[in-house]
Formats: C-alpha cells, structure tokens, sequence
C-alpha cells in the first residue's frame, strides 16, 4: 500500500515555474498578434497607397487647355500692351454712361443674343439715351467661318458685338471676363461707366429695378455686389465640367465670391480688378477667379445682394416685374421671349402678388460648390 501510495504523490508546484509558464505564454499571444498586425499592414499599405495614387491622380489630372506646363500667365493672352479685339466697338463709350451692361456670350449662340435684344435687352429704359445705359455683348474667336460670317454680319447691323482674339470655350471663360476688364479699360478710358454689370447670355436682367437700385446709392467706389458663394470647395471629380485640378488651384475652399451670372462693378473696379488680373495666375472658372482670387488681391470685397441670383426662377410673369428681382437665370431663347411677352401685357394683374423672400437655391447645381453658406460669416 505504502508503495502504491508513492506513485500518487503530489510534489509541491514551484511558483517561478508558474509565473515563467505565464510569461511564455503571453509572449506566444503577443507574438502571433503582432505578426498578424504586421501582414495585415503588409497587405494594407499597398493598397491604401494605391488609393491615394489614384486620388492624387484623379485630383491632379490635366484640364483640358490648360494642363500642368500650360503657361498661366495672363498677360501671356491679353496682351495687355496691344489692341487685341476682333472687333472693338469704342463707339459704345463714345458717351459717358451710368450703367453699361456686358453679356458674355458663346460665339456661335445668336439666337441667345437675338433674344436678348427683342426683350430686356431693348426696353424703355435702355432705349432712352438720355439714362445712359447700353448693352453689349461680349465674344471670343471661332475657327468656324461661317459662324464668323454671320457674326461679323451682326456686329455691322447692331453695333453692339465686341469679339476678342481668344478661343471661345468653356474653359477660357477666364479669359472672356478678363478681356472684359481690359475692352473697359481701354475703350472707356475718357468715360468710365459708373458701373458696368457683367452678365451671360441665357440670364433675364430687369433692368428697370437694376436701375432704381443703383440710383437709390451715390456712386461710389470699390463696389462689387451680386450673388455671393460662401465655403466653396474645389471639386475634384475629373467627370464634372467644374473639375479644378491641384495643380490649379491646391487651396481647401476657394475665397468668396459672386456668382458670374449677374454682378456689378463701380468704374474705379473694373480697372482695379484688370490690373491685379495681370499678377495672378489663371484659374479656368472666372467667377472665382475674378470676384474671388482677383478682388482679393485687389483689396476688393465681393458683397451679396439677394436680388441677384445663380437659380432659375419660376416663369411667373409678377415674379419677374417685382422689384425685388433683378436677375434669373437658365432661361432658353424660347422662355425669355415668353416671360417678356407676359410681363409686358396690358392685361397682366399682379394685384396681391407676394414674391419670395429669398431665391430657392440649389448648391449641388451651381458650380464649384460642394458646401454652400450663407451667414454671417460671408458678410
């Protein structure tokens, strides 16, 4: 019994073998762990690299006209020592004016154009010379002939086309709003306009209440005012005809600015923003290039007025006489010949008629806007 009781006999556990057992294996668990983490890392790196590359690369890809060794010099295409319009028309400052409205407009849309000359564009108040304003429109150049043939017969019968010496295409809007600052500049130097708006060609401008809006003020200076984008970001889907590529433009939000659908300068503005123009590098979507980066340099504050707007109104025929309105946009030929005929029929009652307080805007349909807002913090 003695002897089969001592093959049972427990020895006494050592506690430093229990603690070296612990040790070793946590050491083991930390181990695996660790080398599980490093061969997920491994495998992860490659592709979150990949992925950058491909943001990068999406973020940097070449904008059409204007890829990464492009010259963005713009004295390198307005020449600002040489007369470089197509077509000047000086005439049209021949006069000192209150107000002259420029409609920068694609070369080959003279439907868009003759719209606007049998509606706003030729109003009462237009037409009275005695109120000093004009309207003019504003063109690049066309590889086509033909389109030039019919502009070339526009411009003779109206007098009121101005073409440049630049290509007109989406990209070079740029250049179009600049060429306007220098045809200002230079053709109005003996009677600078007191103000000068610059609008597009598929806009609705009142210029009844444009008028009364600008009299009610003295004339001052350093006055830019329209619709104005706060907190806009670069967008950087290369898909979107807003594209701006880093290489253009590496900033997180772009400085305010006003919509280029309809804005005003004071004369003294227009001559200041021409000439900071011609210090700052080109960026393709004009109305953050000039309103925005421009007027920076330039000392110049954008400032809203919600008369302006870059939304399309309802075609509400009391909506666009109410003096609250000054601009629409998106208005096809067809719209814009329709709406000017309702507005000025006889029979049109707008008795009781309340118009919105503010323009339904739409961020996600405007340009370069991925965050839109409107505060205090714009003002």
């Amino acid at each position: 019994m003695e002897k089969t009781a001592m093959l049972y006999e427990v020895r006494p556990i050592n506690p430093r073998h229990v603690v070296e057992l612990h040790h070793r294996k946590y050491l083991r668990c930390f181990t695996i762990c660790f080398a599980s983490l490093f061969i997920l890392l491994l495998l992860y790196l490659p592709a979150y690299h990949q992925a950058r590359l491909r943001d990068s690369d999406a973020h940097s890809a070449a904008l059409q006209g204007w890829s990464l060794n492009t010259s963005r010099d713009v004295r390198h295409y307005v020449l600002p020592d040489n007369m470089t319009a197509l077509i000047p028309q000086p005439e049209i400052c021949a006069a000192q004016l209150f107000l002259l409205v420029v409609i920068c407009s694609a070369v080959a849309n003279l439907e868009a154009r003759a719209a606007i000359r049998d509606t706003w564009g030729s109003s009462p108040i237009v037409t009275n010379t005695s109120l000093g304003i004009k309207v003019a429109f504003l063109l690049g150049d066309t590889d086509n002939s033909t389109i030039q043939d019919q502009v070339d017969e526009e411009a003779a019968q109206y007098g009121d086309v101005i073409q440049e010496g630049f290509l007109d295409t989406y990209n070079n809007l740029t250049l179009k709003s600049v060429m306007l600052l220098k045809w200002v500049t230079t053709y109005c130097q003996t009677a600078t306009p007191s103000y000068v708006m610059k609008t597009d060609d598929d806009m609705f401008v009142n210029v009844d209440n444009l008028y009364r809006l600008l009299r009610v003020r003295s004339v001052g200076t350093s006055l830019l005012v329209g619709s104005l984008i706060c907190s806009a970001r670069p967008i950087s889907d290369t898909r979107s005809k807003w594209y701006a590529p880093k290489y253009m433009y590496s900033g997180r939000i772009y400085p305010n600015y006003l919509s280029g659908t309809g804005y005003i300068m004071s004369g003294d503005t227009v001559g200041r923003l021409y000439r900071a123009a011609l210090t700052i590098p080109l960026f393709h979507l004009e109305d953050v290039y000039v309103t925005g980066m421009v007027a920076r340099a330039a000392g110049i504050r954008p400032r809203d007025n919600p008369s302006f707007t870059y939304a399309r109104r309802r075609l509400d025929p009391c909506l666009y006489r109410h003096p609250s309105v000054v601009t629409s946009h998106r208005l096809t030929p067809a719209e814009l010949r329709r709406i000017w005929g309702l507005m000025r029929s006889p029979d049109l009652d707008c008795t009781g008629f309340t118009a919105p307080t503010t323009s339904t805007r739409s961020p996600g349909k405007h340009k370069n806007v991925a965050s839109v807002r409107k505060s205090n913090k714009c003002f």
